[in-house]
């Protein structure tokens, strides 16, 4: 037999039994294998005479040198003695070992740990010994023999070294190398124990391995030896008796023992031998058992499943039925407790064969042991270890955000723990994917516990539903749903409930709903049905994809056929910013009297009269009767010394479902403008009206000479005006609103996608109308405030017109009779007209210079129409040079 032929394998079998659970329930469960497990244990030979095993103990003990220097013949044989007497106790005690008794593992280990050593040809020196050694039939129990190599050539080189390794057949064997190299090693150095207890080397920092190690210090025999060789003689004999006795009555547990105390630490319950500590929050032993230290440092790292089986079911006994934690809460429970049942499963095959073991009282190759039971329980450990990450991370958690914080976990390299948490996640996300369904595909929330991220205000009216009755919560939104999906999500539902609620078209969306599939002709257009599920997130956002545009269709072709959106918009611009002339002009001209009055004289149902016959005098008569029945006159609050030019407006009423679209902060904007611009109408009905008037005069008052100089200054100035103004009109009517409502036309003609992207171009729109239109804006109000002075001073330029158009009369009538003219008031008048075509002047110049600050290309274009030529800049240096 060559060393070659040695069995190498044992190291690949533990490698196969570590990557399944699966397998080892199979080797567990199947007939032919399953092992009868008997209590391993060592005994001491009782029938050999007690004499003769002192006679060779004694003789062991001579071959080391124990005789401390200048010491007696007396106290050596006393510490002869008890070392004889130590020895017997321990060979007399029932010691055990958690290997399996394979003698090719053991010389496999040896053999291999000699090949890394520096020295290679020790390896090759044992393989001829060893084969020597199999050669021997008398011997019967050849792994022992090797077993006791492997511990001898793993002593420590000195006594402070940790021995938690040496029940271990795969511990290192370098000590085997430095025999003939080391310093004599004593007795005393071998019987010293272990100076620590064994941690879990996984998580050596861990509060519970910390608590381990602190208590083991604390309590070291090691330190108790070394204060015992500073004490006197008779303290150190007082001492050393009373570690006898505890020696003497300290209870060894059998590894079979062990075993059937895990088995209940596994499912929560305190064993015989170990026990949980409340006020530690760990495992420790029942007080007076002994346990080796390679055997402690497995159980505790098996007692810690116990503790990760008691966290996961405490969380899922505490909070399956609670409401708070919610349905995703209670989904996660659930799993949790699936994976507790595959848990109990293998529990009860452990259980079963640890029970039948001990009945036969036989011990094989298959024999259950510690090590065997870290291996088989690898997989639940991690999972178990898993499950508690869970349990942790979910606390005061639900819904969308719970879900969140399990999917981020998910990103992980391990392929093991990858797999796991998306399988939980399929289990925990189904109630939010229910949610989504039926959001999605029939518009109905069904969130009981707030857990979706879309929100429900169901004390909001109706007519707010599109703006305010559905919210987004943020923190519900988990992490694998895009925003962007977020947003179409929330679309689709609010689209179905604004048709059935607000357009009150209960048929037309349980038919959208249930004609989605029929209705495509193609697969990519389809709205395939199918459950949504975590981990199809491109799937799912196909679906969505396609539900998002036949839902914002449907809507949106309603509101255009059924409720006439673009009806309603084109009525707006014809009437409330003026886009109708025949009919403004109209209107201007019968209510010019009217609104001359102070507003307190002003009656509604009267102007509402006048609006009525300016409809049926123009073509604004041809319109739909449902546009014109919108129409209405607004009286605005009355201040004191009002006109009614100061109040009247004109206004339009909305209705659901359209006012979704024609908000009030709209509506409010349309008001603004409507204001504006029928102020530089009246300026501009005001202007064309003096300028008829001095065109007249001029052919009046020929017998006036004296007076010809100022009717053509007047009409030089108000030329000035008219200009002043119809470039205004000219740059508001066409450059902002025609511009603004062309834009507004062909988006929603052509662009638009739902109803969120209408309203968002509408406000646009408006936004467009009211900032280039001088309405809102720091700039804008700085400009808007100069206009407004512009309009008073052309408004009150006009009221001297009148003044010297009454002088002028008056003088030709005195003229006709031969009568004296008034010199006194011509000059008064003379020098407030003069006056006033001043003001004119500098507040124009006023205006352009704030034009001049803006970039906007239509705003400079309007400055230069304005100063036409340079008219108002020469005219600005020239009368700086006059005062200088």
């Amino acid at each position: 037999m060559s060393y070659s032929d040695i069995n190498w394998t044992q190291r690949s079998r533990y490698n196969d039994q570590a990557r399944s659970s699966h397998s080892r329930i199979s080797l567990l469960s199947t007939p032919t294998e399953e092992p009868s497990f008997v209590r391993n244990a060592t005994t001491a030979n009782t029938t050999t005479a007690h004499s003769h095993l002192n006679k060779t103990l004694s003789k062991l003990i001579d071959r080391f040198d124990i005789s401390p220097r200048n010491a007696s013949l007396g106290d050596i044989q006393r510490q002869k003695d008890r070392l004889v007497d130590k020895f017997s106790r321990i060979l007399s005690t029932q010691l055990e070992t958690s290997i399996v008794e394979n003698e090719n593992d053991i010389a496999n280990t040896i053999h291999t740990q000699l090949q890394e050593s520096r020295d290679p040809e020790k390896a090759h020196r044992f393989g001829h010994l060893y084969n020597k050694l199999a050669s021997r039939q008398i011997l019967e129990k050849k792994w022992s023999i090797l077993y006791l190599l492997s511990l001898t050539g793993e002593l420590p080189s000195s006594s402070t070294s940790d021995l938690s390794t040496l029940d271990s057949p795969r511990a290192t064997v370098s000590g085997l190398q430095n025999l003939h190299h080391e310093t004599p090693v004593t007795a005393a150095d071998y019987l010293q124990p272990p100076t620590s207890r064994p941690y879990d080397t996984h998580s050596s920092d861990s509060p519970r391995n910390i608590r381990r190690r602190l208590a083991t210090e604390n309590a070291s025999p090691q330190r108790e030896s070394m204060e015992l060789d500073a004490a006197p003689p008779a303290v150190q004999l007082a001492r050393a008796r009373e570690a006898h006795g505890r020696m003497s009555e300290a209870i060894y547990v059998s590894e079979a023992d062990l075993l059937r105390d895990l088995i209940f630490l596994f499912q929560g319950i305190d064993g015989q031998y170990i026990r949980y500590d409340t006020q530690l929050n760990d495992h420790v032993f029942t007080p007076g058992i002994e346990v080796s230290p390679p055997i402690t440092n497995m159980v505790f790292k098996l007692a810690d499943i116990g503790w990760l089986y008691t966290k996961v079911r405490n969380f899922v006994n505490d909070n399956m039925d609670s409401p708070t934690i919610g349905l995703v809460g209670q989904s996660l429970c659930a799993a949790l407790q699936q994976e507790l049942t595959e848990y109990y499963k293998l529990i009860a095959i452990l259980e079963a064969q640890v029970e039948k073991q001990m009945i036969n009282n036989q011990v094989t190759s298959q024999s259950l042991t510690l090590k065997k039971l870290m291996i088989w329980t690898l997989d639940c450990n991690q999972k178990l270890r898993l499950m508690s990450v869970l349990v942790d991370v979910c606390q005061g958690q639900k819904g969308g955000a719970l879900i969140a914080a399990i999917h981020n976990y998910t990103k992980h390299g391990d392929p093991f723990i990858k797999n796991y948490l998306t399988k939980m996640l399929q289990i925990v996300s189904k109630p939010f994917y229910e949610m989504l369904e039926r959001w999605v595909y029939e518009g109905e929330l069904d969130d009981p516990y707030e857990e979706f991220f879309v929100a429900c205000d169901r004390t909001v009216p109706e007519e707010e539903l599109w703006q305010s009755k559905y919210t987004m919560r943020e923190d519900m939104l988990p992490a694998f749903l895009s925003k962007e999906l977020a947003h179409k999500i929330f679309s689709i539902g609010k689209s179905l409930n604004f048709i059935r609620y607000s357009c009150h078209e209960d048929t037309l969306a349980e038919q959208h709903q249930g004609t989605f599939a029929s209705t495509a002709e193609t697969p990519t257009n389809t709205l395939d049905k199918q459950p949504f599920k975590y981990g199809e997130t491109e799937q799912v956002g196909k679906s969505i994809e396609v539900a998002y545009t036949a839902t914002s269709r449907a809507l949106l072709n309603l509101l255009k056929t059924k409720y006439k959106l673009m009806d309603h918009l084109k009525a707006l611009k014809r009437y409330l910013l003026l886009g109708q002339g025949d009919f403004i002009q109209y209107l201007m001209d019968i209510l010019w009297m009217n609104l001359s009055k102070p507003a307190n004289t002003l009656f509604r149902h009267n102007l509402t009269g006048i609006l009525e016959t300016a409809i049926r005098s123009c073509n604004a008569q041809y319109d739909d009767p449902q546009i014109l029945n919108r129409l209405d006159v607004r009286l605005m609050e009355i201040q004191k010394d009002d006109l009614g030019w100061d109040v009247f407006s004109l206004d339009y009423h909305v209705d659901a479902p359209i006012n979704t679209v024609f908000s009030p902060t709209a509506m409010h904007q349309y008001l603004e403008a409507f204001n504006f611009l029928w102020r530089l109408k009246r300026v501009e009905y005001t202007l064309a009206a003096a300028w008829r008037q001095w065109v007249k005069a001029s052919r009046e008052f020929t017998q006036l000479p004296e007076l010809q100089q100022d009717i053509q200054f007047a009409q030089l100035t108000i030329q000035r005006m008219i200009h002043f103004i119809y470039q205004l009109q000219h740059y508001v009517l066409f450059e902002v609103l025609e511009c603004s409502w062309d834009k507004l036309e062909t988006f929603i003609e052509h662009k638009s996608v739902d109803l969120d992207s209408i309203i968002a171009a509408h406000n646009n729109y408006l936004g467009e109308i009211t900032e280039k239109g001088f309405l809102t804006g720091p700039k804008q109000e700085a400009l808007a405030g100069k206009l407004g002075s512009i309009f008073n001073c052309i408004l009150q330029y006009n009221i001297v017109l009148e003044y010297l158009y009454k002088y002028a009369t008056q003088e030709s009538l005195k003229r006709s009779s031969r009568g004296l003219s008034d010199v006194e008031t011509m000059s008064k008048i003379r020098k407030r007209h003069e006056d006033m075509e001043d003001q004119f002047t500098m507040q124009v110049l006023g205006f352009l210079d704030v034009l001049k600050s803006y970039h906007d290309e239509d705003l400079r274009s309007l400055s230069t129409r304005l100063d036409y030529n340079d008219f108002y800049t020469k005219f600005n240096d020239t009368s700086q040079n006059v005062n200088l």
